[in-house]
């Protein structure tokens, strides 16, 4: 796409889709959806959830770049341009069904892994190398999958939840409940932080290579310049050999002569 079309498509995903919510400084939507995706795995995939809570794993540690760039920052640029397909058929409901759908087929591998670090670092590194025949088993089920209603659920589980938390007497004292927010923010802001790095990685990457097109570019222009010229000196060339060939039909052949030998001289006697 041009600039301006690529611009009001991004518009269309942030304003009609709603997706500008999960950027706002408060990050509430991207924890609401963090809590979603948790309740997904609990109900889907529940001896999944169950090993990921065992060893605390929550959404955030893994999935909230998902969210932020759907798929964009860590999967095949292939993937990407058919989660965005369905993005822009669906709505911000594919975003969940495509980690539930790769959570789920991924299970057995996942749980294989026994400790944070080694399940964190599948989910971000291995999981994301999607072969075509993966692609396309998690594009078939995207496209079979219905999660309107419980998404809608767990919103309003989650607003319940959070409204009993402030009114509720806890165990937990106010400044425990605020260094849990706050280490729940930490850990949002932190993967902001490693994909803006990322980005700019990127950017760098997408510099060098159009630097590196313009010089191919220039190169083509200036080979494109000597074969013209080469073609000039052809085209010339062939005029001189025409105009050659046609003086030399212009010339009178030499006149031959004929002289009869001795023997034929003799022969007239």
């Amino acid at each position: 796409m041009g600039e301006e079309e690529a611009f009001a498509m991004l518009k269309f995903l942030m304003f009609d889709m709603g997706l500008r919510k999960q950027y706002r400084p408060d990050m509430i939507i991207l924890q609401i959806q963090m809590y979603q995706l948790s309740r997904l795995l609990h109900d889907y995939h529940r001896e999944l959830y169950l090993h990921l809570e065992q060893q605390e794993i929550g959404p955030s540690l893994y999935a909230a770049p998902w969210f932020l760039t759907a798929f964009a920052s860590h999967f095949p640029l292939g993937f990407v341009a058919r989660v965005f397909d369905m993005l822009f058929l669906q709505g911000s409901e594919v975003i969940f069904k495509v980690a539930l759908s790769l959570l789920g087929s991924h299970k057995p591998l996942i749980l294989q892994h026994e400790n944070l670090e080694a399940i964190v670092d599948f989910i971000k590194t291995t999981l994301p190398n999607l072969g075509l025949v993966q692609m396309e088993k998690t594009i078939n089920q995207v496209f079979e999958m219905d999660l309107s209603k419980q998404l809608q659920a767990y919103e309003v589980e989650y607003h319940v939840l959070q409204e009993e938390l402030l009114d509720a007497p806890s165990t937990l004292s106010q400044q425990q409940r605020n260094a849990h927010l706050e280490k729940t923010n930490s850990s949002l802001r932190q993967q902001n932080m490693d994909l803006l790095e990322e980005l700019q990685v990127a950017h760098a990457k997408i510099h060098s290579l159009e630097s590196s097109v313009d010089g191919l570019l220039g190169s083509e222009g200036q080979l494109k310049q000597e074969v013209r010229s080469l073609e000039q000196e052809r085209a010339q060339l062939l005029d001189i050999v025409a105009a050659l060939q046609a003086q030399l039909a212009t010339l009178d052949p030499p006149h031959s002569q004929s002289h009869r030998t001795p023997r034929d001289k003799h022969s007239t006697h």
